[in-house]
């Protein structure tokens, strides 16, 4: 179920939350073959009549990995009284993506619900078109462990009051197969990428951790790191302003 958490470029919609307001359905889709622009057209019609108000959705597209090609669909962000709201225009809804959607895509769609993580975020709110996705799969039992490290990179970071930006986000009823995402926003596009592009020093972050923490604290997040982890993917995604709400 690695593949369920690719959908997940909600990078760019994680700038404004309200109170309670960290929830994000996102839906991963990819179009038949020779029909991504019957696809997109399709979407664009059917965002016209349904998205373009209230109920706004953005779409990002993956550019690299075994999933290049595909369109994630991002409805957020809610909370989750939101979720007992119902909708009025729902039967119509579901009527329009039969006619103007769902012939153009693969019938193996996915979605799932994903929680931003504030504290183990840094810089979130940073404007950006294009991003680096890890996903990591964490072994079952090990969640909070794994967070409390990941917690640790986003201190760490607002100490050295590092140039990056990322977002974490969880994915909700996980069960026994605990996820999450850390999503760069790359603000200056993926020549953030090249080696030295910020000049930072050689082991700056190592070097903050063990004055923070310790000596022993970091050779435990070495092992940490990797022992939890069941499995850890990256790939790109771009943001498809032409294809979001207006």
């Amino acid at each position: 179920m690695q593949r369920l958490v690719l959908m997940l470029l909600c990078a760019a919609t994680c700038n404004a939350f309200g109170q309670g307001n960290t929830l994000y359905q996102v839906n991963l889709v990819k179009p038949k073959p020779g029909m991504t622009s019957a696809f997109e057209a399709g979407w664009k019609t059917h965002r016209d009549k349904f998205h373009n108000n209230d109920d706004k959705r953005t779409v990002y597209e993956i550019t690299s990995g075994a999933d290049d090609g595909a369109f994630i669909i991002v409805e957020g962000p809610f909370s989750y009284s939101d979720m007992d709201k119902e909708k009025s225009n729902t039967k119509e809804h579901g009527l329009d993506l039969e006619k103007n959607f769902s012939p153009k895509i693969e019938p193996n769609s996915q979605n799932a619900l994903f929680r931003w993580a504030d504290t183990l975020s840094y810089n979130g709110d940073a404007k950006a078109d294009k991003f680096l996705v890890t996903v990591t799969q964490v072994k079952d039992g090990k969640m909070g462990e794994y967070l409390g490290e990941i917690k640790r990179n986003a201190i760490i970071s607002a100490s050295l009051k590092s140039p990056f930006s990322y977002n974490v986000l969880v994915k909700q009823q996980a069960g026994s197969s605990p996820m999450l995402v850390t999503i760069r926003n790359l603000k200056d596009g993926f020549k953030e990428l090249e080696a030295n592009y910020f000049n930072l020093p050689q082991n700056g972050f190592r070097d903050e951790y063990v004055k923070q923490y310790g000596q022993d604290a970091w050779d435990k997040r070495q092992k940490l790191l990797v022992d939890d982890v069941v499995s850890r993917e990256q790939h790109f995604e771009k943001l498809r302003r032409d294809l979001s709400s207006k």
